[in-house]
């Protein structure tokens, strides 16, 4: 099955501090760092990527590059769109 998931640029740069070889353990570090995470739109943006990590199987997972993104180079509106 294909699905396009549409990370935005602060996800993909969230995800990519906490990503690890599988979904869960990726949930895992999010979930460590959460009561540390005082700001309420970084709150927002991981409670995002977190419900859109889970729409992924473990090879979809797998398949994407979590990479931090550089502002300049993708609009804002833009976010990551990966089909996998």
């Amino acid at each position: 099955m294909s699905i396009l998931i549409n990370f935005t640029v602060e996800e993909i740069n969230l995800i990519s501090i906490y990503a690890a070889d599988t979904i869960a353990a990726t949930f895992a570090a999010i979930d460590e760092a959460m009561p540390d995470i005082l700001d309420e739109d970084i709150i927002s943006i991981a409670e995002s990527a977190s419900r859109k990590l889970a729409a992924l199987s473990e090879p979809e997972f797998s398949a994407l590059i979590f990479a931090p993104a550089d502002d300049t180079e993708i609009e804002p509106d833009e976010g990551n769109k990966q089909e996998v």
